[in-house]
């Protein structure tokens, strides 16, 4: 299916997508990652690496941390959803799509919502 400015695509059952998981969609031509966070919201990011294209499915769930006490001492910051690639370690927001790094660099994001039980990106 390719999808036009007016599509919807269904991504699954809203009880497919428990808090801490992800799945693969597509938006057209584009594959698409759509994570549910322990919060219960949602979120959608391009699902490959702005570094080498890594499936971004591949990686991990977690959470960021901030330089609060200066370079190298780093704590954890609970407010911050991380996706790390599987293959370098970028680590992305998953809330913005954002690296950590540079927050000039991000990934395309996608509107997505839970309506009647399904999972849908909408443009």
């Amino acid at each position: 299916m390719t999808a036009t400015a007016a599509d919807v695509v269904r991504v699954c059952a809203s009880d497919e997508l428990a808090p801490g998981e992800m799945r693969v969609a597509s938006w057209g031509r584009l594959p698409v990652l759509v994570v549910r966070l322990e919060d219960g919201s949602l979120h959608a990011l391009v699902n490959r690496c702005l570094h080498q294209g890594a499936p971004l499915s591949a990686g991990q769930l977690g959470h960021g941390s901030t330089g609060a006490g200066g370079v190298g001492d780093y704590r954890p910051d609970e407010s911050v959803a991380v996706l790390r690639c599987p293959w370098h370690g970028y680590e992305y927001d998953v809330r913005t799509g954002c690296t950590l790094f540079d927050p000039n660099r991000r990934l395309r994001t996608f509107t997505v919502i839970d309506r009647d039980g399904l999972i849908l990106l909408m443009s």
